[in-house]
């Protein structure tokens, strides 16, 4: 394969990587938001639900199946993070301008600059989520630039 067809294979991975993790960790933030609240409801206005102590209502099915759904987004949220970090070592193994076609700003990543422990902590920091794949995209280049 060209070199050039690997730069747009990996252009199109990191845009489906960014993308895809940007939905699943919105999602999962929207889940976190919706749990807590409803756990509020439930101390509230039903607390022997609350406190575990009446099974089998809707409420408490709701409050069970609610926290299985947050797992099920956290796992793919991680899979999607690990694949979006998977794309960054690709990414690394290019040369600085083969790098300059793959991002829409002036980035670059030597060969082993960002382990995965440290990506893991520093996208954390990524805020925004937006729905569209592009604008995950430039979102998430921007907040890279910022922080290397």
């Amino acid at each position: 394969m060209k070199r050039e067809e690997q730069i747009e294979n990996v252009k199109v991975k990191l845009l489906n990587a960014v993308g895809k993790y940007s939905d699943y960790r919105r999602y999962w933030t929207i889940l976190s938001e919706l749990d807590e609240e409803y756990d509020e409801t439930l101390e509230l206005y039903n607390y022997d639900i609350w406190r575990g102590y009446s099974n089998g209502t809707i409420r408490d099915k709701t409050s069970r199946m609610l926290g299985v759904t947050l797992r099920l987004f956290e796992d793919m949220e991680n899979n999607a993070q690990t694949e979006l970090y998977s794309v960054l070592e690709e990414i690394m193994e290019f040369d600085e301008e083969e790098q300059k076609q793959i991002w829409s700003r002036n980035i670059f990543l030597p060969r082993n600059t960002v382990s995965k422990e440290s990506f893991e902590d520093m996208i954390l920091d990524w805020d925004e989520q937006p729905y569209s794949q592009e604008e995950a995209l430039e979102s998430f280049e921007q907040f890279l630039a910022q922080k290397l």
